[in-house]
């Protein structure tokens, strides 16, 4: 059997659409997308009704989780670092965002990050391996899922874990590449072959102008627009920079005065801000 696999799209529609025009010419058996379908792209809508269409199947990601939370009103999610999360909450309904935690194909598991944590640190190899090797696998276990925005291979005893990377936003990509996967699952055989898909990104800050994002939240849209436009992680280097001045004015949460203030203070590409990226 052969599927294709994307992860992460992250509403990115500009990826999505591109992904799916490779995977097409693979003769694919069937197409899953490993989670976090939605959230800090500006085509949620769009990107759930593509994956619909085309009958992709679609599985948890933790922030699928994290907007089911803001829907449930979880107060862990009011600071405005996690706006986004309501701005999704807005647009979609819970049923529209509730998927199996994992699938069984062949002889893969297909999951987000693990079948029972959408958010264990595929990507970050010393908080990973500690915690695998605490884990029994007395069978042979071969685990594909997405989460960490790079692609990613382990092999430990009975284990493999094969993270597929971020279709929609990696954090240490080429710009305009969209990241997905073929796989041949034959028995205990399972080949995971990585590919890539060229798209032109430029649309994107129109896309989250139209689409309204950039309204409600203009900081986040310009930090998600940013890292999906250059496939560089933007995002956990402008919240760790806020935390750390929200800490020093002894906040508990990010206030949005610190969030206007590290958006000021940040390394933007070309030195454009928010207000005037927004502007141009």
């Amino acid at each position: 059997m052969r599927i294709g696999l994307i992860a992460d799209v992250h509403a990115n529609i500009l990826a999505l659409e591109a992904a799916m025009r490779g995977i097409k010419t693979k003769g694919v058996d069937a197409i899953y997308s490993l989670g976090d379908q939605i959230n800090l792209g500006p085509c949620p809508r769009e990107t759930l009704a593509l994956l619909k269409a085309e009958g992709v199947v679609c599985l948890h990601g933790n922030h699928e989780r994290y907007v089911r939370s803001v829907m449930a009103g979880d107060p862990a999610y009011d600071a405005i670092n996690f706006e986004s999360l309501r701005y999704n909450a807005g647009l979609l309904t819970e049923a529209e965002i509730t998927f199996p935690m994992s699938a069984r194909v062949e002889g893969a598991t297909l999951c987000h990050a693990m079948p029972d944590d959408d958010r264990f640190p595929v990507n970050d190899v010393q908080k990973s391996l500690p915690m695998l090797r605490k884990r029994r696998f007395d069978e042979p276990t071969h685990i594909i899922c997405g989460h960490g925005h790079n692609p990613r291979f382990y092999r430990m005893g009975n284990l493999t874990v094969t993270a597929i990377g971020s279709t929609g936003c990696m954090d240490d990509g080429v710009p305009g590449m969209a990241c997905y996967a073929v796989a041949e699952l034959r028995g205990s055989e399972i080949v995971v072959a990585p590919e890539y898909a060229a798209y032109d990104a430029r649309p994107l800050r129109e896309l989250f102008q139209r689409g309204g994002m950039a309204e409600y939240e203009p900081v986040m849209a310009h930090i998600a627009c940013m890292q999906m436009t250059y496939n560089h992680d933007f995002l956990v280097p402008f919240v760790t920079m806020a935390r750390r001045m929200a800490e020093a004015r002894g906040e508990s949460e990010i206030s949005r005065e610190v969030w206007a203030a590290c958006d000021a203070a940040f390394d933007w590409p070309g030195g454009v801000g928010t207000a005037a990226f927004w502007k141009k």
